[in-house]
C-alpha cells in the first residue's frame, strides 16, 4: 500500500514492533495510536486510505511486466540492506535476481555531467572488473553512471541500477535503450513504489542502497557537493572502502573526489588497485612467473641489458640507475623510454618496474 504520508522511517518502527505488514493493516485506531511511532493526523491518515485496490492494480502490472516485490523477509533481500540504519521496506526488481547475492561488488559514482576522461575511466573500470567477476552498482543517471553500466553490459552484464523513481520509470529518458537491456541482461531495483517520479529527495535516499549493496565504493569526478559524496557518507558509515581516481585539481568537478583523497580514501588509477583489497593472490607462483619469464628476457643492446639487470636485481630509480651503471642520465633516460613503449619496464610515481 503506496502511504505517502507515513515516512520510511515510520514504517520501519512499525515493522519492528509488530509481525507484518499483513499484521499493520488490520490494526485498529487505537492500537497505532498506542504505538507512539504516528500522530493522530498520521493515523486518521492511514485508517481514511486503508484499501488494496491500489495494491490489486500493481500486482497485475507487475505480472504482466515479469517485476517482482522482494520484501524484507524474502530469501533473496540482501543482508547488507537489511543491516542498514534505515533499510528499505522491500525492493522492486526487473531482471537476474542472483545479482543481489553476488560474491564481490563496487559501486561507482560521480558527476551527470563528466569530462570526457571521466567517462572514459568509467568505462575502462566497469569493463575491466566485470571481465573477472566483478558486479558493478551505480545509480542508472546521466554521466558516470550510465558509462559505469554499459561498460559493464558491454562485458558480462553483472551489474545493478537502483533507481530514484518507481520500476516502472525511466529517468533520465536518454537511459531508455540501457534501461531496457539491463532489466533483460542485468538487474534493477528500487524501493519506491510503481509511479513514484522523480523527486529530489529520493536520490539520497536511493544511495544509502548503491553503498549498501557495494563492498567498495569508486569514486569518478565528483563537485564539492554533491550526490557522490552523500553515497561516500553513507558508504563511511557503514564501513566501505572508498575508491577515488585523482584528476585535474583545477577542474570544477574532480573537487570533491581530489579532497576524499586528501581526507585517506584510497588512490587508484588502475583497476588491479582495487582487486588487491578483495583478491589474494598468489604471490610464490606469481614471482615464480615472472623470474621464469624475465629470465629468458634477451635486450636490443648490450646497454638496455644493463639497465633490464639491474632493475631485476632492484634498482628503482633513474638516480640509482645512473650511479650503478655509469651511463650519462640522459642515456638512462634514454633507454628507459624505449624500455617503456617495448613494455618491459612500467614507470610509476618514480619507481621502475619490470613488466
Amino acid at each position: 500500500m503506496n502511504l505517502e504520508k507515513v515516512s520510511i522511517k515510520q514504517k520501519n518502527l512499525l515493522l519492528d514492533q509488530f509481525i507484518s505488514p499483513e499484521e499493520i493493516f488490520s490494526l485498529s485506531p487505537e492500537t497505532l495510536a498506542k504505538t507512539k511511532v504516528l500522530d493522530q493526523k498520521t493515523v486518521n491518515y492511514l485508517c481514511q486510505v486503508r484499501s488494496l485496490d491500489k495494491a490489486k492494480q500493481d500486482l497485475t502490472y507487475m505480472e504482466k511486466n515479469n517485476i517482482q516485490l522482494i520484501s524484507r523477509c524474502h530469501p533473496e533481500f540482501p543482508e547488507s540492506l537489511a543491516n542498514l540504519y534505515m533499510p528499505p521496506l522491500g525492493l522492486y526488481a526487473k531482471g537476474d535476481l542472483s545479482l543481489l547475492q553476488a560474491p564481490l561488488t563496487i559501486g561507482i559514482i560521480g558527476s551527470r555531467h563528466p569530462t570526457v576522461a571521466g567517462e572514459k575511466y568509467a568505462q575502462l573500470f566497469s569493463s575491466s572488473l566485470s571481465a573477472v567477476g566483478v558486479t558493478i552498482v551505480s545509480g542508472l543517471a546521466d554521466g558516470i553512471d550510465g558509462k559505469s553500466h554499459w561498460g559493464s553490459v558491454n562485458e558480462l552484464g553483472s551489474t545493478i541500477g537502483v533507481l530514484g523513481t518507481g520500476i516502472d520509470i525511466c529517468y533520465p529518458r536518454v537511459n531508455k535503450k540501457l534501461f531496457e537491456l539491463m532489466a533483460k541482461k542485468a538487474l534493477i531495483i528500487t524501493e519506491f513504489n510503481l509511479g513514484e517520479k522523480p523527486l529530489p529527495y529520493h536520490f539520497p535516499q536511493r544511495n544509502r542502497i548503491i553503498s549498501g549493496l557495494s563492498q567498495g565504493v569508486l569514486v569518478i569526478e565528483a563537485r564539492k557537493k554533491s550526490g557522490s559524496l552523500i553515497t561516500v557518507n553513507h558508504a563511511l558509515e557503514q564501513g566501505k572502502n572508498i575508491y577515488v581516481i585523482p584528476g585535474d585539481i583545477g577542474g570544477a568537478t574532480w573537487v570533491g573526489g581530489n579532497q576524499l583523497l586528501k581526507e585517506g580514501a584510497k588512490l587508484v588509477t588502475n583497476p588491479n588497485d582495487i582487486l588487491e583489497d578483495y583478491i589474494i593472490f598468489d604471490q610464490t607462483a606469481t614471482k615464480q612467473i615472472e623470474s621464469t619469464e624475465q629470465s629468458s628476457l634477451k635486450m636490443a643492446t648490450p646497454e638496455e641489458q644493463l639497465l633490464f639487470d639491474l632493475i631485476k636485481k632492484g634498482y628503482r630509480t633513474i638516480d640509482e640507475l645512473v650511479a650503478c651503471s655509469g651511463l650519462p642520465i640522459s642515456r638512462v633516460n634514454s633507454l628507459l623510454t624505449m624500455m617503456e613503449i617495448e613494455e618491459i619496464i612500467m614507470i610509476k610515481y618514480g619507481n621502475i618496474l619490470l613488466i
